[in-house]
């Protein structure tokens, strides 16, 4: 006992003389020379290192809280003091004992709070590891109701490329500290390991070590609990939340406010957008942080600030957002709210006149990588002017400097606009018509301010505010001339007044008059529209505008056409709807309207076409359609392949029930990406561009290799998926069934990690319950996540097929059941494979070394498509139903697209019992519109066409052979048109149809259909 306790004494004593040696020491983070540590930890090969930090949390003037992490479970000590030579006694800091596990393992993390600090001071402080790093830093305490001072902000962050750019401005402008608005990981929350993207400083004398931070969380960081690990549960302690994630702390008479908007903006999306109903312990944390934040915006704190500014992941762009946040922050008079998560730089102000610029919404671009648009923003308070200033920085690539790319100037002084030349005409007009106003709009103010001409109409003021359909934000100084109408519903003489200018209006009587307004469609006669369906469903309001009650015809009218009305009858004001139903015969798109209301565009499925297959060698009949024209070609063990062009081409594997999962599942791809025409980490620059439909700045990225689902994010929209990033890492993720069921996970930053281009590549992701999710890429493991941290059914999307190379993304429109945009892979296939269970890192390397054979797991593997002619099945058929004739069949017209060696053969048959065919002809067709006799045809009560469809893909230009319409005459005329038609018949084997509306996007889902039409008055 006694040498034990010796041992014990001199290991301590040898510790602290270390120590005590390297308080002389001037180096910055490094590790321990070993003639300064001579420990037995290191003598026994253990050498700990920061995974982590030092970083600090919770900046106060008299405290601040030092966190790290290390790699080792070894002791570790901190000292510091005001003068770099003197820091104060080394001090035995622990780690952390309520902290989680991360593959096995508990995190070995530290934290200190250093207190009794002077305001305003700087201090120097030192971290030393036992047998391993040591890091010495610096900062500075917050400063006592300061006048003046600069932040910094920045959001997504993720893989942090621009690290260094943010480094060299922080140093160069020295904040107080920064507001991070979320998305530290580059994959989820649960991928610990992530999280050092940010918190590991990776550059000498890194910011992260001197500069405090304040977070709020983002989608990315959800997934387990480490993001409150490292950051919340120190964070909220110290800022006194009451709500999870929500605080606030003032400094230099800025009421700042850190909300987490992930409870509304990803749990509560999560469920709505795919279907289900927001669970209650979600919906109580909401209320709790909305009740919170009323409260907080009603202290003193809060009121007694010249500023207010909240920042939250999710923007006032985010629908759920919007319906939370402005109606609170907006009355408690919030100056500024910073956002993310779109990684697309926005401006916005309130939607309300009377508010205008009051309330600003900005969202950052990102900082994950240079964007010219802005990396970070630098805001500079000034207490005494009443000014806030917030430059936008941003750079195009790590050779180019920071550069200023915008400016956005907010004053205590809001809404200070005055208004000149101002004309308001006509003078008369008549009822429910509208007047215009013209005005110079000037900003007297010094910051932005957003044009609002409030018009007094007999005493009440009536706001223009959207010109052009859009609000104007005025720079201080700023002046521009604006029109805009105002309509006045009531009889007689209107004082209409604008800053010293009053006219007089007269608003006369008018006769009845029907104004059709708030168009909805719906297609088919289901609930929810079918863009399958050649029926169409539209309503229409019709109001009388006029004074009188009247009788008026609404008009329904097709391609230009009327098509059909009906006679109402309204009273003055009266508002009735109207519907109307149409069938089409002709595939394409048409016009739609009623009376006078705004064209709708109404697309008709049509046409079958010869439709490839690839045979499922699993056994389990899990076939594989392939869509649009792709190539063939060869993989370097000259295995046939398919081309396809990130355009039109995919493959379609229909859900059958045979491939539904528990809680394992494994896929694999095996893909050639190209490298020609790309700048940027992934492919997505090879696909066509997107109109951005939402103002979020959608890319047409996360380019599927594999997903199972209605959607690639945005919710829990799929099953399985593995799709390629736009900066080359490949995100992987399986939905389960809960509020925060997307179960993500994203490649490592390790350079071995991420697409190859130009090389074929083995690309597998594999789960299940239990231990989590692995991916490969040619066997490197490059990603690993633990468990799920929540117990939850899979979520099979029962019914929707698996694709390779397509997919949707972005906000999930419900109705449509899909994405609003769509995505494509430009790339070569090889082979395709997935299981219903997880493959080990041995059973995958088995697989790809012998991929012709079965391989491990055999009785899992329950899709296995490889492109070999043995597995191809160019040959389909569609049969139409049988049809009476009133004569013999006398000529077939078609329109067919046939090129190449592609053929269509159309076989007419006819049957006396419409069951037996009685006797047969086979026509061979041509290329475009013709018109064969049937002359030849014996006669028979009824007649049906069988199509033959001969495909031809090759390694030069595939041709897919499509036939668009036939036209049968037998006495009286059949036609085959529309996707309706066709679907009357039956295919078989390499022939289908292609939906136009996949490869379209859409800026909003269906209309809401269920209001009932009004009777009208006949």
């Amino acid at each position: 006992m006694e040498e034990k306790f010796l041992k014990k004494m001199l290991k301590r004593i040898t510790f602290m003389l270390v120590i005590l040696l390297s308080l002389f020491c001037v180096t910055s983070c490094g590790k321990n020379t070993k003639t300064e540590v001579q420990t037995a930890d290191e003598s026994n090969g253990v050498t700990a290192e920061f995974k982590n930090g030092p970083y600090l949390l919770a900046p106060k003037t008299d405290s601040m809280v030092v966190v790290w992490e290390s790699t080792e479970k070894v002791p570790a000590t901190i000292a510091y003091g005001t003068e770099e030579g003197a820091l104060c006694s080394p001090i035995e800091v622990e780690a952390e004992s309520d902290v989680p596990e991360f593959q096995g393992k508990k995190l070995y993390l530290f934290s200190y709070k250093i207190e009794n600090l002077k305001p305003g001071t700087k201090y120097y402080y030192e971290v030393k590891l036992d047998g391993g790093e040591n890091c010495k830093a610096n900062f500075k305490s917050l400063e006592t109701d300061p006048k003046s001072f600069n932040i910094m902000t920045l959001s997504d962050s993720h893989i942090f490329a621009t690290r260094a750019e943010l480094d060299k401005a922080i140093k160069d402008n020295e904040p107080a500290f920064l507001l991070h608005c979320g998305d530290l990981v580059e994959g989820t929350g649960a991928q610990a390991e992530q999280f050092s993207f940010w918190f590991k400083g990776t550059l000498k004398d890194d910011f992260i070590h001197s500069y405090p931070v304040v977070y709020s969380s983002g989608n990315h960081d959800q997934g387990d609990v480490f993001f409150n690990t490292y950051v919340y549960n120190i964070q909220d302690k110290e800022y006194g939340a009451e709500v999870a994630g929500d605080s606030s702390f003032n400094y230099g008479k800025v009421h700042f406010i850190t909300m987490n908007s992930n409870p509304w903006g990803l749990f509560q999306m999560n469920s709505e957008a795919t279907g289900n109903k927001v669970d209650e312990a979600t919906t109580k944390e909401i209320d709790q942080a909305m009740e919170w934040l009323k409260k907080d915006l009603e202290s003193d704190d809060a009121k007694n600030a010249k500023f207010r500014m909240i920042m939250m992941h999710h923007p006032v762009s985010d629908a759920y957002t919007k319906r939370y946040i402005p109606k609170i922050i907006e009355p408690g008079k919030v100056d500024l709210l910073l956002s993310g998560h779109t990684h697309s730089y926005a401006r916005e102000v309130s939607s309300d006149p009377s508010v205008g610029a009051g309330t600003v919404y900005l969202t950052h671009q990102d900082a994950r990588t240079y964007n010219k648009k802005g990396d970070f923003f630098y805001i500079s308070v000034d207490g005494e002017k009443g000014l806030m200033t917030i430059d936008n920085y941003g750079s195009p690539d790590t050779a180019s400097e920071s550069a200023k790319a915008n400016t956005t100037i907010i004053s205590n002084e809001k809404q200070q606009l005055t208004f000149s030349d101002v004309s308001i005409s006509p003078n008369s007009i008549l009822c429910n018509d509208k007047v215009t106003v013209k005005a110079t709009v000037t900003n007297n103010g010094s910051g932005i301010a957003a044009a609002a001409i409030p018009v007094k109409d007999n005493g009440e003021v009536h706001y223009l505010y959207s010109f052009d359909d859009e609000t104007v934000v005025l720079e201080p100084g700023e002046s521009k001339t604006l029109t805009g109408s105002l309509k006045i519903g009531t009889l007689g003489t209107h004082t209409l007044e604008l800053n010293d200018t009053s006219v007089s209006v007269d608003v006369k009587f008018r006769k009845a008059t029907f104004d059709y307004t708030n168009i909805r469609i719906k297609q088919g006669n289901e609930e929810v529209s079918d863009m399958s369906s050649n029926i169409l469903n539209m309503k229409a309001d019709v109001t009388n505008i006029g004074n009188e009650s009247g009788k008026g015809s609404a008009d329904f009218m097709i391609d230009d056409k009327t098509v059909e009305s009906e006679e109402i009858s309204l009273d003055a004001g009266e508002t009735k709807t109207v519907e109307f139903t149409y069938t089409f015969d002709k595939a394409g798109d048409h016009t739609a309207t009623i009376g006078n209301a705004p064209v709708e565009v109404v697309t008709i499925e049509g046409a079958i076409q010869g439709m490839p297959l690839v045979r499922d060698l699993s056994g389990n009949d899990n076939n594989g359609y392939i869509h649009g024209e792709p190539e063939l070609g060869k993989d370097e063990e000259n295995h046939q392949t398919i081309i396809l062009d990130g355009k039109r081409d995919y493959i379609e594997i229909p859900d059958n029930g045979g491939y539904t999962v528990k809680d394992a599942a494994t896929g694999m791809v095996w893909a050639n990406l190209p490298s020609a025409g790309t700048t940027k980490g992934g492919v997505s620059e090879l696909t066509e561009q997107y109109e951005d439909l939402d103002g979020k700045g959608a890319i047409p990225d996360h380019n599927p290799l594999m997903v199972k689902g209605i959607g690639l994010g945005w919710g829990t929209p799929y099953l399985f998926r593995m799709a390629v990033r736009e900066t080359g890492k490949v995100t992987y993720g399986v939905c389960l069934l809960d509020d925060n069921g997307e179960f993500s996970w994203n490649d490592g930053d390790e350079e071995a990690a991420g697409i190859k281009k130009d090389t074929w590549v083995q690309y597998t992701s594999t789960f299940d319950m239990k231990t989590g999710g692995d991916s490969y890429q040619n066997g490197y493991n490059s990603a690993h996540v633990d468990k799920p941290a929540f117990d939850a059914p899979v979520k099979n999307w029962e019914g929707e097929p698996m694709y390779i190379g397509f997919g949707f993304k972005n906000t999930i429109q419900t109705n449509r059941n899909r994405g609003m945009y769509h995505t494509m892979l430009p790339g070569t296939i090889s082979q395709v494979r997935f299981y219903t269970t997880k493959i080990s890192a041995d059973e995958n390397n088995e697989v790809r070394e012998n991929s012709t054979k079965e391989g491990p797991k055999a009785k899992d593997l329950k899709i296995w498509l490889n492109f070999e002619n043995k597995n191809m099945e160019t040959k389909g058929k569609h049969t139409t139903e049988w049809v009476e004739t009133s004569s013999a069949p006398s000529s077939l017209s078609y329109d067919t697209k046939i090129e190449g060696n592609a053929s269509i053969t159309a076989t007419i048959q006819v049957s006396e019992d419409g069951k037996t065919v009685k006797s047969e002809k086979n026509y061979v067709l041509k290329n475009g519109n013709n018109k064969i006799s049937l002359s030849e045809l014996a006669s028979g009560k009824y007649v049906r066409i069988v199509t033959d469809f001969v495909s031809d893909l090759n390694d030069k230009e595939s041709h897919i052979p499509v036939v668009n319409e036939y036209v049968l005459t037998a006495g009286n005329e059949k036609c085959w048109n529309t996707l309706v038609d066709w679907k009357k018949g039956t295919f078989e084997g390499a022939a289908g149809y292609q939906e136009t509306n996949v490869y379209k996007n859409f800026a909003s889902d269906f209309d809401d259909y269920n209001d009932s039409a009004s009777k009208a008055n006949k």
